[in-house]
């Protein structure tokens, strides 16, 4: 990619970044869960501490593998990506 050159957004990247934007909701349910035993969103979700823990550790994993696949998405050429 050359200085200067942005880089395309593609239907992928647009879906890895709803991932993410799953993730970190994921992450915060169980967060808020552990912090003020009180739920987000979802009425009775989580049920407890073993699920909140759970719960925020599955809501980074999303998160930093959406993350990754954004980026190398976004470092592959775009005369490459139709070969990938």
């Amino acid at each position: 990619m050359n200085v200067g050159q942005r880089p395309q957004v593609t239907l992928k990247v647009m879906g890895y970044a709803l991932l993410d934007a799953v993730g970190m909701l994921v992450f915060a349910s169980g967060l808020m869960w552990l912090a003020r035993h009180e739920t987000l969103f979802i009425p009775g979700f989580p049920t407890g501490t073993g699920t909140a823990v759970l719960t925020v550790v599955a809501g980074i994993a999303l998160m930093v593998w959406s993350a990754a696949r954004i980026l190398r998405e976004l470092a592959i050429p775009p005369r490459d990506r139709e070969q990938a």
